[in-house]
């Protein structure tokens, strides 16, 4: 089992380094081909091909990001897993360095062992709270995201 949930960490870690290094193709191996991608505002993808896409053109626009990890729990069952992760992103503008996205929340994965090893097939991003930078937006600078919770 620690085998096991290192592995799906490893995918979880893997997947944010993707992001962070605009490596487009390691992103596409942390998703089975008809993955479903559920991101709340932002949209929902049916396969792996439309997500990277996705993420390809939102963060093209982007210096560096940072997706920090955290809080892993993780429950296995024979070659089927759940995960729940927190997520902290931050994101710079390329064409303003001075200005970033701050945002919190949760990452809900199912995932499935392949012969490629652990994918992951739904995946569910729950917003908890984004902040911009001062620029950004006039004042509140905060967007707190009811569904959340308290």
């Amino acid at each position: 089992m620690d085998e096991e949930r290192e592995e799906i960490v490893a995918v979880l870690v893997r997947y944010a380094r993707a992001i962070d290094t605009k490596d487009w193709e390691l992103l596409h191996t942390c998703f089975t081909a008809d993955a479903a991608c559920d991101y709340g505002p932002l949209g929902s993808w049916p396969g792996a091909d439309d997500l990277v896409v996705f993420m390809e053109e939102a963060h093209a626009g982007m210096g560096p990001t940072q997706h920090l990890l955290s809080n892993f729990q993780i429950e296995v069952t024979g070659d089927r897993a759940s995960s729940l992760t927190y997520v902290h992103a931050v994101t710079v503008l390329a064409s303003h360095p001075d200005d970033w996205i701050d945002t919190i929340g949760t990452y809900e994965d199912r995932l499935r062992r392949t012969a490629g090893g652990w994918r992951i097939t739904d995946r569910s991003f729950r917003t908890t709270r984004t902040v911009l930078s001062p620029s950004l937006t006039p004042e509140p600078r905060r967007v707190d995201h009811p569904e959340a919770g308290p």
